[in-house]
C-alpha cells in the first residue's frame, strides 16, 4: 500500500506510519520527513495508520491507497494541527 503525507502553507514536522515489518509484526516509526511532501510504500497489513504534522500554520494532508489504487482513507486536518489517517482490512 502507498502511504502519502504532505501540506499547504508551510512544511512537514513530522510523519509517524504503522505498517507490517516481516518477522516484527505491526511497527509504528517516524519517517525522515523534509520539506512539504513525503510518501512511501509498505505492507500495511490489517490495520495501516498515518499520522502527520505540520509546521506552523500548515495545512496536513494524509492518504492512504491499497495496492489495488483504491483509497482506503484521505483527511485535511485543520491549520496547524496534526491530521491521522486509518483503515481497517
Amino acid at each position: 500500500m502507498t502511504y502519502k503525507a504532505w501540506t499547504e502553507g508551510d512544511n512537514l514536522q513530522s510523519v509517524r506510519h504503522d505498517y507490517v515489518d516481516g518477522l516484527n509484526g505491526a511497527v509504528s516509526v517516524p519517517a525522515k520527513v523534509s520539506g512539504a511532501k513525503w510518501s512511501t510504500q509498505e505492507d500495511g497489513g490489517h490495520t495501516p495508520r498515518l499520522k502527520v504534522t505540520p509546521t506552523g500554520k500548515g495545512v496536513a494532508h494524509c492518504l492512504l491507497v491499497g495496492g489495488d489504487n483504491r483509497v482506503l482513507d484521505q483527511r485535511t486536518g485543520a491549520a496547524g494541527r496534526p491530521v491521522t489517517c486509518s483503515a481497517q482490512r
